[in-house]
């Protein structure tokens, strides 16, 4: 007999570091010699879209510069320091140094601007490849080449800084997390309880993670995270032997396909974060760690079948339903 049954979870984690350490990023930003931008900093881009991101927060604090236009130099040991790729850090703290690095840049290119049209630099505004000022408009290519006859370097950096956490006195007393990323979720599961297969049928996503710079790519991430986690709720069990791993393959690691993953609905709540001018949290993590006890608690409401050790394999779900009978 197959039951449906419906899950939720709610979670919070900490994005940043956190317990005192410094969390800080900087983004190098220059004009080539073909009027394009290019972004320079040591960030790794490990799947989350950080390339995509750093081109369309430079591209918006440019007030619209092309994205087409704009390049990523990749991580390198050249690269000014942004920090590691962990605690769903990055488009909080890179991200909000390259939008710094654009202000910067512009404050640099307004100078030059403001002899060009004959005004001062805080008149100059930018305005996609065009640079307004005075009731007239030139080209940024015009300004980028005038820059250049002055001998100026066209290039400038931008930093941000998360604010400082502190580590727990001996009373747990402290500010260990500078913020917290949100999230809800909603799965609903069908359990056939003669076989003990498991399918989850729809899933529901429910995140805070400030204002959202790429919804796009938020969804993708969630998604993603979704899928992840179903595995991790139902399938993915990893084997040690005198600390090895027994199954190295994916005939006996059993990850989810495509036939696995569910209906998904991603909603974001853009309630925008207080810690830095973007407004962004980290969204990198949460998703996984939620979906997992909505998920099992889905089962418990569909059968009465209380998983308590993961994963939800048709054995364990069997076995509790006949230790609940």
């Amino acid at each position: 007999m197959k039951k449906r049954g419906i899950g939720f979870a709610c979670s919070f984690q900490g994005v940043n570091y956190h317990f005192g350490h410094s969390d800080n990023s900087t983004v190098e930003l220059s004009v080539t010699e073909n009027d394009t931008l290019l972004v320079r900093t040591a960030a790794s881009d490990i799947g989350e879209g950080l390339e995509a991101m750093l081109f369309l927060v430079t591209s918006r604090s440019f007030n619209g510069f092309p994205v087409e236009k704009i390049r990523w130099e990749g991580s390198n040991t050249l690269s000014p320091e942004a920090g590691g790729t962990g605690a769903s850090r990055q488009s909080t703290l890179t991200g909000n140094a390259a939008r710094q690095a654009s202000l910067n840049l512009q404050e640099l290119l307004s100078h030059v601007a403001c002899e060009l049209l004959d005004v001062l630099p805080a008149d100059i505004k930018f305005s996609g490849e065009q640079v307004l000022g005075g009731g007239k408009q030139i080209e940024l290519a015009t300004v980028f080449s005038e820059g250049r006859k002055l001998g100026i370097p066209l290039v400038v950096k931008g930093s941000f800084q998360a604010p400082m956490t502190t580590g727990l006195d001996v009373e747990d007393h402290g500010l260990p997390i500078s913020q917290f990323g949100y999230a809800t979720h909603a799965a609903e599961v069908e359990v056939d309880t003669v076989t003990g297969e498991v399918r989850v049928l729809r899933l529901f996503a429910f995140h805070d993670a400030g204002t959202i710079l790429n919804y796009i790519g938020a969804t993708a991430q969630v998604e993603g995270a979704v899928v992840m986690g179903i595995g991790f709720a139902l399938s993915e069990d990893y084997q040690l032997n005198q600390g090895k791993p027994v199954n190295v393959g994916f005939t006996n690691y059993l990850i989810p396909s495509i036939a696995d993953a569910p209906e998904i609905e991603s909603h974001f709540i853009t309630i925008p974060s207080p810690i830095g001018p973007l407004g962004v949290k980290g969204l990198a993590e949460i998703p996984v760690s939620t979906v997992v006890p909505a998920v099992i608690n889905a089962i418990f409401n569909a059968c009465g079948a209380r998983i308590t050790h993961l994963p939800a394999t048709p054995e364990r779900v069997l076995t509790s339903l006949m230790e609940g009978s």
